[in-house]
C-alpha cells in the first residue's frame, strides 16, 4: 500500500502543478478582452429614445411598479425567493424545484395552461433539443402573450412567431446532488456579522440559528425570520446594525434575480401589460458545474455536436438576469476523461494512476496562444479536478482515475488550437504507459481510457454595441434613471448568454436582485444579506423597459409602440424536426 500512497501523491502533486502553471477556474468567468478593441458606445436611434421615455412613463407601468413598491408586495418577493431557494436545485436535478414553480404558476401567479411552455418531464413543445447529455431539461417557462400573430401578414419562422427572453437560471452548483429524504431541503443558517465566516462544512451544519419552514413550505414568520428579514444599503451598514449572514446555497447565483423574474411575469399578467411579441419569461436549467448550458440549448435549439443553433422557437432578443451589462462571451471546452486499470493485469501491470499522472504532467507543459504570441486572446486551461476510485478490498490496484480539463478562450478559432494541442496529450499518456510496462494498447493487460463527458460553452465576441438587445438595454437604464452610460463592457464573461449570442440573437444582461452583501458563489458557504427592497423595484422598472422596447407594446393611451427588433430571429442552423 506504500506503492499506492505515494502515486497517489504523484497524482496531487502534478495536478498541483498543472493548475499552478495554467489560469482559469472551473466555472468563474477568466478576466479576458476583446481579441481586437472596438467602439464600445452605442449610437441609439431617436425611435428607441422616444419609445423608452414613453414606456417607462405609461400609467399600466406605473400601476405595477407602484404595487411592487408596497411593503406587503416588497415582503411577498422575499417570502417567495426564501420558500424557492429552499428547495435544492442541483444542475440537471432541477426537477424537485421546477415541480414547485410550475405549481405556482397555475395556482398563484395567475397563469392559464397554455400560457405555461415547459412541463415537469423536461419536454419543451417546438424545439428540436429536447435532451442534452442524455438527461431531460428542466426549464420553467410562461408567455406574457402579445398581439403580432394576429396581424394581416404577420411573419414568422416555420409557425414561430417572434419571442423576446426574459431569463434567469434556477440552478445551483451545490448541492452536487439531491440530498437525501431524511433531510431533503435547503438549511438557511443564519450567523452575525461579528463573527468569522464559515471554513469547513462542519462549522456550517453547527451554527445554531436557522430560518424555519411549515410543513408546507411557506416561511415562519419567528424571531429569527424578524431578523434575516431586515433589510440593509451596504455591508457595513450590515455590520453596524445587527444585520447577518443568510449561508444558503444560490442565495446570490442566483435565485434572488430568478424568483424575482417570476415576480415580474406575475405583475405583467395581473396589470395586463400587452406587448406586440410574446415575451416569454423563463428559469433555466444547467448553467452551473457539467449543466452544459442544457436549458440555452433546449430553447436555442443549440446541437454541442454540430456547434450550432437552429432558434427553433424564433427568439429575436435575449435579455439575460446574471449580470451587468456582458456582451463578450468566453467560449470553453471541458473533458472528463477516464483511465482504466487493465482487465488482467500481470506481474507489472499498466497504472491507471500513472497513466493519469503522465496526462497531467504533459499537459501542464503546454503554453497557450497567448503564451506563444504576442496580441492572441487570452487563452486559458487547468485541470480542475484529478480523482480516483478506491481499490477493492485486499487489492493495491486501483480500478481507474479521472480527470477534468477546462479550456477557455474568447474567439472559438483559438479555443480550437488549444484543443488541438491537449485532446492528443490524453491518448498519449495511455500509449506512454502502455509503452513503459511493455504492453500493447489492445491487450488485457494495457490501461485503456475513456471520454465520460464533454461539455461546450460557445464562444462570441460583440463586432458592434448597436444592435436592439444593446440598444434596448442602454437606454431603458437611461430612461428609468438607473444608468446613463451608453457604452458596454469590452471583458468577457461565461453566462448562459454564451449561447444565443453566439446563435446570432442580440443578447444584454441586468440584475434584479438587491443584495446588502454577499461572498461565496459556488461554494458551500455562499451567503447573502437582504437588500433595499425598492432597488428590486428599480431594477423590475429598467428590465420591464428594455423588454418593451423590443417587444412593442400596446400603451395606455391606445398607441402602439412598435417593436424595436426585426420578427424574424437569427440561427446558425435550420430547423431539425
Amino acid at each position: 500500500m506504500d506503492k499506492l500512497k505515494n502515486l497517489r501523491l504523484l497524482v496531487m502533486a502534478t495536478a498541483a502543478a498543472a493548475m499552478a502553471a495554467c489560469g482559469g477556474g472551473d466555472d468563474a468567468p477568466a478576466p479576458a478582452p476583446t481579441p481586437a478593441p472596438a467602439p464600445n458606445t452605442a449610437t441609439i436611434p431617436s425611435e428607441v429614445v422616444a419609445a423608452a421615455t414613453k414606456i417607462a412613463a405609461d400609467p399600466q407601468i406605473t400601476a405595477l411598479l407602484n404595487e411592487q413598491r408596497t411593503p406587503e408586495a416588497a415582503k411577498a418577493r422575499w417570502h417567495q425567493f426564501l420558500e424557492l431557494t429552499r428547495i435544492p436545485a442541483p444542475s440537471r436535478e432541477e426537477h424537485v424545484r421546477a415541480v414547485e414553480v410550475h405549481r405556482r404558476m397555475a395556482a398563484e401567479w395567475g397563469f392559464a395552461p397554455d400560457e405555461i411552455m415547459t412541463r415537469a418531464d423536461g419536454h419543451m413543445d417546438n424545439t428540436d433539443v429536447n435532451i442534452v447529455d442524455g438527461l431531460p431539461v428542466y426549464n420553467t417557462c410562461v408567455v406574457i402573450k402579445g398581439s403580432y400573430a394576429g396581424r394581416a401578414g404577420a411573419q414568422h419562422y416555420k409557425g414561430q412567431y417572434p419571442k423576446v427572453l426574459v431569463e434567469g437560471h434556477s440552478d445551483v452548483v451545490n448541492p452536487e446532488t439531491l440530498p437525501p429524504a431524511t433531510d431533503p431541503y435547503n438549511h438557511f443558517k443564519l450567523q452575525p456579522f461579528s463573527q468569522a465566516v464559515v471554513e469547513t462544512t462542519a462549522q456550517l451544519a453547527a451554527i445554531p440559528d436557522e430560518l424555519a419552514f411549515s410543513a408546507s413550505g411557506r416561511i415562519v414568520e419567528d424571531a429569527n425570520y424578524a431578523l434575516a428579514s431586515k433589510w440593509f444599503t451596504n455591508a457595513e451598514a450590515a455590520a453596524a446594525n445587527g444585520g447577518l449572514r443568510i449561508y444558503v446555497p444560490g442565495y446570490g447565483d442566483m435565485m434572488s434575480s430568478t424568483s424575482n423574474a417570476f415576480v415580474l411575469a406575475a405583475a405583467m399578467k395581473k396589470h395586463k401589460i400587452k406587448p406586440v411579441y410574446d415575451v416569454w419569461i423563463c428559469g433555466t436549467a444547467g448553467e452551473e458545474g457539467k449543466g452544459n448550458l442544457a436549458g440555452m440549448k433546449q430553447l436555442f435549439g443549440f446541437e454541442q455536436d454540430l456547434g450550432t443553433g437552429s432558434n427553433p422557437l424564433n427568439f429575436v432578443t435575449y435579455f439575460g438576469l446574471e449580470g451587468g451589462g456582458a456582451v463578450n462571451f468566453l467560449g470553453s471546452y471541458r473533458y472528463e476523461m477516464k483511465y482504466k486499470a487493465p482487465v488482467a493485469p500481470g506481474s507489472n501491470p499498466a497504472s491507471a494512476v500513472e497513466a493519469m499522472a503522465a496526462a497531467i504532467a504533459s499537459i501542464a507543459d503546454v503554453k497557450s496562444p497567448s503564451e506563444l504570441r504576442q496580441g492572441a486572446p487570452r487563452t486559458t486551461y487547468t485541470v480542475g479536478r484529478a480523482s480516483c476510485e478506491a481499490p477493492a478490498a485486499g487489492s493495491d490496484v486501483v480500478p481507474s482515475c479521472s480527470i477534468e480539463v477546462d479550456m477557455r478562450s474568447p474567439t472559438t478559432e483559438v479555443l480550437n488550437e488549444i484543443r488541438d494541442v491537449i485532446r492528443p496529450k490524453f491518448q498519449a499518456a495511455v500509449d506512454a504507459e502502455n509503452a513503459r510496462r511493455g504492453v500493447a494498447g489492445n491487450s488485457a493487460q494495457a490501461v485503456t481510457m475513456e471520454q465520460v463527458w464533454y461539455g461546450l460553452r460557445p464562444a462570441f465576441t460583440l463586432s458592434s454595441p448597436n444592435n436592439a438587445a444593446i440598444h434596448a438595454g442602454l437606454q431603458a437604464g437611461i430612461a428609468t434613471g438607473t444608468s446613463t452610460s451608453l457604452a458596454v463592457s469590452t471583458g468577457s464573461s461565461s453566462l448562459n448568454d454564451n449561447v444565443p449570442a453566439n446563435t446570432g440573437i442580440p443578447t444584454y444582461n441586468f440584475s434584479l436582485s438587491s443584495n446588502a452583501a454577499g461572498a461565496g458563489g459556488h461554494a458551500f458557504w455562499e451567503w447573502g444579506t437582504r437588500g433595499d427592497p425598492a432597488v428590486e423595484v428599480s431594477r423590475m422598472h429598467r428590465v420591464l423597459t428594455a423588454a418593451l422596447l423590443v417587444s412593442g407594446f400596446h400603451a395606455a393611451d391606445g398607441s402602439v409602440i412598435e417593436p424595436s427588433a426585426k420578427p424574424i430571429g437569427a440561427r446558425t442552423r435550420e430547423v431539425n424536426r
